[in-house]
């Protein structure tokens, strides 16, 4: 009878290794299979940029942009007005927005905060998820933790549609998650989607983006998915 529990003991052990083993190949792989690598569109001239924490990615735009002769147009006030950051002011320039789950973004301020029970919500999906956006005064494009795309009218207009799909709204308004936050300059709000093994806050940046027409990885788990296909 012990020699038989042990012994599915032993099964299940060498699944889950064998799971995950073959979940960070993937990971590593499938973003060197690119989607969009026929984007051939001449009038670019939105620039954006990817910003990643060494963990974690998010999408920086301007928060306002109105390219001279060009239709690309769109002030993010329309959707995440300015005055829910009281330490915001017009000095600051370009807005940052992410997805994740809604236990990491809130009660994990460092890894050592992690616990368990987040972390296995996550993974499987059974929580919530959020949308965190922070207000930058300036963007600088250093190759390793911020990088600068330019994006045609239709394609940046394709990314406004694509993260404001991503927000919950209530009487078409965003919902403001009340929380201390991080820092000055950041807010959470109600997301829509399951955060899940599968469907992480990069694979969020990497869908984004691929529905702006950007090249990026046919699946893109971990930050360097997206960062390494940005040039």
């Amino acid at each position: 009878m012990f020699f038989n529990f042990f012994k599915l003991l032993f099964k299940i052990i060498c699944f889950i290794i064998g799971f995950v083993a073959l979940w960070f190949i993937c990971a590593l792989l499938l973003p060197k299979i690119k989607v969009n690598t026929d984007n051939t569109a001449t009038a670019k001239n939105a620039t954006i940029y990817v910003r990643t924490n060494g963990t974690h990615t998010d999408i920086v735009m301007p928060k306002q942009i109105d390219v001279p002769g060009s239709v690309v147009s769109y002030n993010w006030n329309n959707l995440v007005n300015d005055s829910l950051f009281p330490n915001v002011d017009s000095s600051y320039k370009y807005i940052a927005i992410g997805w994740g789950d809604k236990g990491f973004y809130l009660d994990t301020p460092e890894w050592k905060d992690l616990k368990f029970s987040t972390a296995f919500n996550a993974v499987f999906g059974l929580g919530s998820t959020a949308m965190h956006v922070t207000y930058y005064k300036s963007m600088v494009q250093d190759n390793k933790r911020i990088k600068e795309l330019t994006l045609s009218a239709a394609d940046y207009q394709s990314l406004i549609t694509r993260i404001t799909q991503s927000f919950k709204l209530n009487n078409n308004k965003i919902q403001l998650i009340p929380h201390p936050n991080y820092g000055i300059h950041d807010n959470y709000f109600e997301a829509n989607g399951r955060y899940n093994l599968f469907n992480t806050c990069n694979v969020w940046t990497g869908n984004t983006l691929k529905a702006a027409n950007v090249s990026m990885g046919l699946w893109t788990p971990l930050q360097a998915g997206v960062m390494d296909n940005i040039p």
